[in-house]
């Protein structure tokens, strides 16, 4: 009978051990969407530069900050102090202090009020979970949450409790967790704390506003604009900021960049200039090494939170060496002479280009253009190659801001008119010194260093290798620059650098632009209204700047030598027509062109003897190709014209113009000047609408009146005839 009972006995305790395990497990994997939630909250970011300097503790909504700091993270004393501040026996208990709730009982009774809660670190955290909705605290309302921590002990190890508490509880004034505390009240990180400050910070929660020292610390925020930039990169993506986040930039760099542009902003404030930004990116990782949006993001008469990096902006002839780019893979050559004459492009309207110094140079060589920046080569090399080609080529250099301007832009695009952010500038400049890939994005954090670089971005390829090699030569040449810029000291470095700067239509925006093989880096100043930037300004002004930078980054990690092309070498060229030089050519140059028996898919052609100048009884004589007849008899050179080197055409107006009738005009002021060149003949004979205007000679110019409608003009010169149609509004 008695084993009966013992077993009985047995029986029902295995049956109440196993109902109780199947219940632990059952709650240990019932899911806890509150409890999931609270440990994936959103804490305040430690932003720290490349060198472990710290940026900016991010606070959350309402300016809330809270720093998680892992327990192994946490001085021991510290937490030893907690323990014995708010729970002694908290390895000892199951989220509830029997013993202390019968002394609470007990101390409450005698009271006649409540005078102790009996609360665990466990059961503070469950009111942190579940915040009480009132004030008065009732038996059922204990109960309940003895239940859940309980529960919470079931769900969490005791390291993990503690370790959520110590970065949850509330000290007062905005801060919750220890990391925050400590850096609010005594500006220290948690390992910097004395003991003194530990016991302090122990007593804090209990009641703030008694025990909390006054606070000194201010939260700084260095790299501002940036790390706004890396926050909404997190926004967009829809991920979690992590607790810690090492960014890319060097802070002390970022500082001294600020700083100069600063002290040009004062220099030229009553210009107009009130705001700049810079961009510098490794050419390796794509790491961005320096974002500054403004020079003060505290200064709110100027609005200093704008970020300048990100402003969309014309970036005036800093675009140019794209198009040279892309032209040399259409058909140009390095040593081609492009126009620098005057010239009229139809279509929508009339566009006239011009130089920045309204001078008109005749035949220039590429390199020249390029270097030195002229503006009526670099239309019409657009002209050429087409303006859906190039914003193609744009769109594959990430020019995104230029989606939606083809028709606000037109010709005017050879010339930067096009609005783009220095972001996109800068990643785009680099595709010159990378051998003609262009990197999809930027990294703007510091985790590819030190890791073998596995998180540099993808990338793509724009230009052929040569093509990138080339430019690097032509925008690296002090020579070339000189007809446009003279001798400037700030683009003479002593390592291999390329620059290329601009400056808007209206002088809204100066920019500079340059490279080493390692870093790439741009500059914009102006400023955010939009207003015309007065007086004697230039884009020198943030070439200052840029040289400053890649002059410190060099230092520190040294340029390379630019590569050489693969299928060009380097040969002696006619200085004035780009060929062969022949014992009749009296200035010389360098230029690449392509190697016998080297492979070129597009256009370039062997190089062939200079035509341009003879000799003949000891004298020397230039032939000038027809298109630079009328540039030549303005400028009084001494000269011949080749006459039948090319066909018969228009160079002004160009078939299909579109000019407007200005009625405030006297019609007889509104005349219309047409010129041709090319023919076989030494006369030439126009016709306006059937009608025979007259015959020139020499030079093929007429004057016509201009008249509102649709008009018809044929050329006849001996053999050949030309027609193109023209309409006036």
């Amino acid at each position: 009978m008695n084993s009966e009972r013992v077993w009985g006995r047995a029986k029902a305790l295995c049956f109440l051990a196993a109902v109780a395990l199947g219940l632990y497990l059952a709650l240990k994997m019932l899911p806890c969407p509150t409890l999931w939630r609270f440990m994936n909250r959103q804490n305040s970011t430690r932003f720290y530069d490349r060198n472990q300097i710290l940026l900016y503790v991010l606070p959350l909504e309402n300016g809330l900050r809270r720093e998680y700091v892992p327990l192994k993270k946490i001085p021991r004393q510290l937490i030893e102090e907690f323990i014995a501040a708010e729970d002694k026996n908290f390895y000892r208990h199951c989220g509830i202090d029997i013993a202390s709730v019968v002394r609470a009982a007990m101390q409450n009774r005698r009271a006649g009020r409540l005078v102790s809660g009996a609360s665990t670190i466990t059961m503070q955290l469950v009111r942190m979970l579940y915040p009480r909705k009132t004030r008065q605290v009732t038996v059922p309302l204990k109960m309940l949450e003895m239940l859940r921590a309980l529960y919470l002990e079931i769900k969490l190890s005791k390291n993990q409790i503690l370790e959520l508490y110590l970065n949850s509880v509330p000290f007062g004034f905005q801060l919750e967790g220890l990391g925050s505390a400590a850096r609010a009240f005594y500006g220290v990180n948690l390992f910097s704390l004395t003991e003194a400050q530990m016991q302090e910070l122990a007593k804090i929660p209990r009641r703030p506003a008694k025990y909390a020292p006054q606070k000194t610390y201010v939260y700084q925020k260095k790299c501002p604009h940036f790390v706004n930039y890396v926050v909404a990169q997190f926004a967009q993506q829809h991920k979690r900021i992590p607790d810690e986040l090492c960014l890319s930039v060097d802070s002390v760099l970022v500082e001294r960049t600020e700083k100069n542009i600063q002290k040009k902003l004062d220099e030229y404030h009553d210009a107009r200039v009130h705001n700049g930004a810079a961009l510098v990116m490794n050419n390796r990782t794509g790491q961005i090494l320096v974002w500054v949006g403004n020079a003060s993001f505290e200064d709110k008469e100027h609005s200093g939170e704008i970020d300048g990096v990100l402003v969309r902006n014309q970036p005036g002839s800093s675009m140019k060496p794209f198009l040279y780019a892309l032209a040399l893979e259409r058909g140009f050559a390095p040593n081609s002479v492009l126009p620098d004459i005057q010239q009229d492009y139809g279509g929508s309207q009339v566009y006239v280009p011009l130089n920045f110094n309204n001078r008109y140079n005749g035949p220039v060589r590429f390199r020249v253009a390029l270097a030195s920046s002229l503006n009526i080569p670099a239309v019409y090399v657009l002209y050429q190659v087409g303006l859906d080609e190039y914003l193609a080529t744009l769109a594959s250099l990430h020019f995104d801001s230029l989606h939606g301007q083809r028709g606000t832009t037109g010709l005017s695009l050879a010339l930067g008119s096009g609005e783009v952010t220095l972001y996109e500038m800068v990643r785009a400049f680099s595709v010159f010194v990378r051998d003609g890939i262009v990197f999809d994005s930027l990294v703007f954090t510091a985790d590819s260093v030190g890791a073998g670089n596995k998180n540099i971005p993808n990338t793509h390829r724009v230009f052929e290798a040569d093509t990138a090699r080339i430019l690097c030569s032509m925008l690296s040449d002090g020579g070339a620059r000189e007809l446009g810029f003279g001798h400037a000291a700030v683009f003479a470095t002593p390592y291999p650098a390329l620059f290329k700067t601009g400056t808007s239509n209206q002088f809204q925006n100066i920019i500079a632009m340059g490279s080493t093989s390692e870093y790439t880096a741009g500059v914009w100043m102006g400023n955010f209204e939009g207003e015309t930037v007065i007086r004697q300004t230039g884009s020198s002004i943030p070439a200052a700047i840029v040289r400053d930078l890649l002059d410190i980054l060099t230092e520190e990690s040294g340029a390379q030598d630019f590569g050489q092309p693969e299928h060009f070498e380097k040969q002696t060229v006619c200085a004035l027509s780009g060929m062969a030089i022949t014992d009749a050519c009296a200035a010389m140059a360098q230029e690449y062109v392509l190697k016998p028996g080297s492979y070129k898919s597009v256009g370039v052609q062997p190089l062939q003897s200079c035509a341009w100048h003879s000799k003949k009884n000891g004298a020397v004589r230039i032939h000038y190709p027809s298109e630079y007849q009328h540039w030549a008899s303005t400028k009084n050179i001494a000269g011949d014209i080749a006459k039948t080197d090319s066909e018969l055409s228009f160079v002004y107006p160009i078939n299909h113009a579109v000019f407007v009738y200005d009625l405030s005009i006297p019609q007889q002021a509104q005349m219309l000047s047409v010129e041709v060149v090319g023919g076989s003949e030494q006369a030439a004979t126009l016709f306006a609408d059937g009608q025979r205007v007259g015959i020139a000679r020499g030079r093929f110019v007429w004057q016509i009146p201009l008249t509102r409608g649709t008009h018809e003009l044929t050329v006849q010169c001996g053999q050949e005839q030309k027609s193109i149609e023209y309409s006036v509004r």
